[in-house]
Order: structure tokens, then sequence, then C-alpha cells
């Protein structure tokens, strides 16, 4: 290796480390700092930790509880699950936190490592854009599924490319098991998947393909494989059915959009004009960059993968603004790509208008952290015998209880909101009836909440309960109420003890 190649190399390695502390940094922001760590920061998070503390208790996911994704998360949460043993569940979870914005850390290397094939000035924009953007960073501070999924597909991609550089078996083996490894994450991470296998088909022939998409079934077999063996049909319903038949949410194509591009976090409402306006130039970048890179055949994959993704996004039944992680990876490096095939100061301005249009950097700073569970104040009014219930069990491992539930016998429902997809009246379409129309579902909802000895209820919206749970929950006595989060109890009702194993 001559002297110019070392020196290319070490500054591709110094401008990717670079875009992973200004990702790490950006996350440790978004989630709080330390404060944080022990903060709440929604309902989903709390549902995978608590899928992974429950199986480290020997209750086995679709079998033994409600779960309606793939076990990737499951898996990958199992060993901070099993710190639990020695340790609390707030020190765990919070452990679990730090190693998923090391993960979003890894992401923005990858993704700067990808863009360096195009040239250093690409890998900066890459390595930025991803860093600073608002979608995927808004994920990767908790233990949500994107993260995982990202970093699944942008180290099979960087494999794959490496294994065409150098000709190599190995790598290109290794770039199939981990594309397998990232869609047994999240049901739609087998989009880009089928998008890769498809890519290296048309440009690589059938043989790559085939041994790829070998490495990648054999790879998400492991994981799959031991959980269909023990619950097969649950796990078919709730994963993919049950996934396949939500109701469609409220959210507009323009809403998704502006989730997608950031806009809606730091504009005025889409009814405004300038809100329109940054939508609409950011869209028009990413087109001009897609373009731009697809005429001078650079990047061409992510400019398929971009496109892929944005119709999961848009098509999908429900969306949420964490989804927009989805495509963060693919949008830094179709903007990285179109920004390498232009002159310096064109490429500088086409990469400040996709970060100043898209909100990349903006959102970082006008994004306020969320404030601190209060923790203490709510462990000092819960009783110490019985079992302790909440509408989120983020709280419950926040407050050290989900773990002491589990070793008494306590019913945990690791995703309460989850079951109104499995369970309850359906429309004419088979769809299930929205949550606050789920008679079945508002009575097992308010079964669970009030048979215990304390209810936490700390989620401000979301729950989807009718009048007639809220008015039940509002009969229950007021133990302490901090900010938002209510302490509830309602003696009398039971231990709420569970006989054999957990049930969802």
């Amino acid at each position: 290796m001559g002297p110019a190649r070392h020196h290319s190399r070490a500054g591709g390695w110094v401008v990717a480390g670079a875009a992973g502390l200004l990702a790490l940094l950006v996350r440790w922001y978004l989630g709080g700092g330390l404060a944080g760590l022990r903060g709440y920061h929604g309902y989903d998070e709390g549902v995978y930790f608590t899928s992974a503390l429950s199986l480290s208790h020997g209750l086995v996911p679709y079998r033994d509880f409600l779960f309606l994704h793939p076990p990737g998360i499951t898996v990958a949460l199992l060993p901070f699950a099993a710190l639990t043993h020695w340790t609390s569940d707030p020190a765990a979870f919070m452990t679990a936190r730090v190693a998923f914005m090391l993960v979003g850390a890894a992401n923005a290397v990858l993704v700067a490592r990808i863009a360096l094939r195009w040239g250093t000035r690409a890998a900066v924009v890459a390595g930025g854009l991803y860093g600073l953007s608002y979608a995927a960073a808004n994920v990767e501070y908790s233990t949500m599924l994107e993260p995982l999924g990202s970093l699944g597909l942008l180290a099979a991609v960087a494999s794959l490319l490496r294994s065409a550089e150098q000709s190599s078996r190995a790598w290109e083996l290794a770039g199939g098991a981990l594309l397998g490894l990232s869609l047994v994450v999240k049901i739609w991470d087998v989009v880009p998947a089928v998008v890769v296998i498809g890519w290296l088909w048309l440009t690589r022939g059938r043989a790559g393909a085939a041994r790829v998409g070998l490495a990648a079934t054999a790879a998400a077999g492991l994981v799959l494989l031991p959980f269909a063996l023990l619950a097969t049909p649950r796990m078919v319903r709730y994963v993919v059915l049950d996934q396949l038949g939500r109701p469609p949410g409220q959210a507009t194509v323009a809403t998704r959009l502006g989730g997608i591009s950031g806009v809606d976090v730091t504009a005025p409402p889409p009814q405004m004009v300038g809100w329109s306006t940054l939508l609409v130039g950011g869209l028009v970048v990413v087109a001009f960059c897609a373009a731009r890179a697809w005429h001078h055949g650079r990047g061409r994959l992510w400019v398929v993968l971009l496109a892929a993704q944005l119709g999961v996004l848009v098509l999908s039944p429900s969306y949420f603004l964490h989804y927009a992680a989805f495509s963060a990876p693919a949008a830094a490096l179709v903007v990285a790509a179109g920004a390498s095939t232009l002159r310096l100061v064109p490429a500088l301005a086409t990469s400040a208008a996709a970060a100043a249009a898209l909100c990349l950097a903006t959102a970082m700073m006008i994004t306020r952290p969320p404030a601190p569970f209060p923790a203490g104040r709510i462990d000092a009014h819960l009783p110490q015998t019985g079992c302790i219930r909440s509408d989120s069990p983020a709280a419950l491992v926040l407050l050290d209880q989900a773990s002491r539930n589990l070793d008494a016998g306590c019913r945990l429902p690791v995703d309460l909101s989850g079951q109104t997809y499995d369970v309850g009246a359906r429309d004419a379409s088979g769809r299930p009836v929205p949550r606050v129309r789920n008679t079945a579902w508002q009575r097992a909802a308010l079964r669970y909440l009030t048979s215990g000895s304390a209810t936490v209820l700390v989620r401000p919206v979301g729950n989807g309960f009718d009048t007639t749970t809220r008015a039940e929950l509002d009969r229950m006595r007021i133990l302490e109420r901090v900010g938002g989060v209510r302490v509830l109890s309602d003696d009398g009702r039971g231990t709420g003890r569970r006989a054999g194993a957990a049930t969802s």
C-alpha cells in the first residue's frame, strides 16, 4: 500500500470517527444527558426492554405474552435485561440506552465510510447529515427498533461493497448474514433486504444474489427458529397478521413527509405557508441529488432504497414520528452522492440547503430534552407488597418494579396497548376497531390496571381509554400526583398474581 493510499484511508477514518462523535453528542443531548438516562421517553422502548426482561425470567415471547414484532430486539436487549439479576432495573435500562446511542454513532460511521467511495467530500456530507438528522437521532438515544435495523442494513451493504472490491466470498457471506439479522427486528426491514438482494442479482448475477440470500436466510433462521418452534401459530398471528391488519391512522401523506424530513419538528403546522415551503424545498433538494447521483452512477442502490423506504412509510397503515428513522441512512447517502457530483461551491450550497430545508440541523437547536422521571417521589408512595400496575412498562422499569413483579409472579403485560390489535371487535374490512371503541380491550385493560396494590399512570396521550375506563380509574384513590404522573390505589381489588406463566 503506497503512502497516498494509506493517507486516504487514514483520512477516511478521521471523517468517519468525527461523524460518529457528532452523532453520539447529538443523541446524548436529545436524550437529556445524565438526567435523561433515567427519564421517561415514551411507551415503545419500555415494551421492547420489558420483552427482554420477561425472557430473562423464563417467559417466551408469543407463547407467554403478546409481542407484535420479530424477536430481534428482544434478543439484542437480553444481555442488558440479564443485568437486572445483579443490579436494578433502572441501571440496566440506562446501560441499554447508552448502548443504543453507540449504535447510532456506529450508524453514522458506516454512513460516512460507505459515502467515502465517492470522495472525502461525500463522506463529510453523509456523516454530518446523518449525525444531525432528527429522524435518526430521535430514536437512537433509546431502545427502539429502528437503530438496529439501520445498523444491520448499513453493515451488510458495507460488507458487500468490500466483497466486491476484494473479490472475497467471506465478506459476501458476512454481508448476507448481516442482512438477515437486520430483518429480524421489524417486519418492514424485509423491504430493504429484498431490494439489496435484487440489486445484487442485477449487478453481480444470480449466483452472487443466491449466496447472499441463503446467508441472510440462515442468519435470520438462527434467531427466528427457536421462537417459531415454541409458538409458531401465535408468532405468525402477532408479527404478521396483526401488524398487517392494523387500522389506518390519521396521518396524511404531507404529515408523514413532514415527519420524515423533520419539518414538523422545527416549523409551524402544515396549514402554514412556511411549513409547506420548507417541506417542498427539502423534497426538491433530495430529488435533485437523487437525479444527479443516478446520472453519474453513484449511490444508485441508495436511490432505490430511499424510494422503497419512502413508499413503505407513506403507504403503511399507521405512522408515528419515530418511523422516520427507517429512511434516514438512505436520505443522507443520496444527498451525499448527489452533492459529490458538483463542484465545491455548489456542493457546499446543496448540502447546506439539504440541512436547512430538511431541518437536519435546526431541529437539534430547538428540540428540548425530556424532563427527568420523578421516580423517587413516586416510589415513596408505592406499597411494599403486592403487584404494581402501570399503563406503560417503561414506568415499571424506571421504578425498579418490573423485575420485582416478575419475581413475585405478578402478571406483567409487555404491550398493554398493543393487545388491541389482537382482541376485540373488527370492522367490515376485518381490521380491529380503534382502541377507544374496542370494548373487549377496555375491559381487559381495566381489569389489569385495577387488580394490583397500586397503579402508576404516566401516559398523557395514547392510552385510548374510553369514558367508562377513565371514570373507573378516576374513582381510585390518588396516593401521589407528580406533574402528569398519577399513583392510584384501589384497596381490596386483589394482588393480581398470576397462576403459572404470564399471559398477554
